[in-house]
């Protein structure tokens, strides 16, 4: 995994230009985000607010702390605003009320909580790693052990953030963008056997 953490719009701008050439060149469209916030809970007057976004394509991530950005960037925003591409997320609705306190605002947003769960997993609600460590692997069941309430409070502190925080952002964007990119070829794979059900079967050797 190639990893960009930075606080500076320039930087996130050179990223941004680097995956649009990736994903013009590509089939299907797919950006991973996820949205860290400057507080664990927030109230009518001191709502939550984006400390750090994460964004992944293929193996690639951004990890922006955008709570200390340097400056507003008008290329994230047509970026993230646009039709171009499917951003998959989990458990959007919060992350886009959050992000748009930033003034950027994202779309075409998927949210993986709402397209598929584990049939064999019993739990109400499942989590990103209970997803992730069905559709990927069983290691991401443990993605998120170690790193409780104490961590999250931290994502707002000034920059750098700490080596715990900077492997748990990527690890996070990837499994979004990795598990919803699954989805998409099962999705695609069983339409395309329905649609050519009518045809004889057999094997290619």
């Amino acid at each position: 995994m190639k990893v960009l953490y930075t606080n500076v719009a320039s930087s996130v701008e050179a990223w941004i230009t680097n995956a649009e050439s990736s994903l013009d060149s590509s089939a299907r469209k797919i950006v991973g985000v996820d949205v860290e916030y400057d507080k664990l809970n927030g109230s009518y007057f001191s709502p939550k607010k984006a400390a750090v976004i994460q964004l992944c394509v293929g193996t690639n991530v951004l990890v922006y702390h955008i709570c200390h950005a340097d400056e507003w960037s008008e290329k994230l925003y047509d970026f993230l605003y646009g039709y171009r591409y499917t951003f998959a997320g989990f458990c959007v609705a919060e992350d886009r009320t959050v992000l748009s306190r930033s003034k950027y605002y994202i779309h075409n947003l998927k949210d993986i909580q709402a397209i598929w769960r584990d049939p064999d997993n019993k739990k109400r609600l499942q989590g990103l790693k209970d997803v992730a460590g069905t559709i990927i692997d069983p290691i991401y069941l443990e993605m998120k052990d170690g790193f409780g309430r104490k961590e999250h409070m931290m994502w707002a502190d000034p920059p750098p953030l700490p080596p715990k925080h900077l492997e748990y952002a990527p690890r996070d964007a990837y499994a979004t963008y990795e598990v919803y990119r699954r989805l998409d070829v099962f999705e695609r794979g069983f339409f395309s056997l329905f649609k050519h059900s009518e045809k004889k079967r057999g094997r290619d050797w």
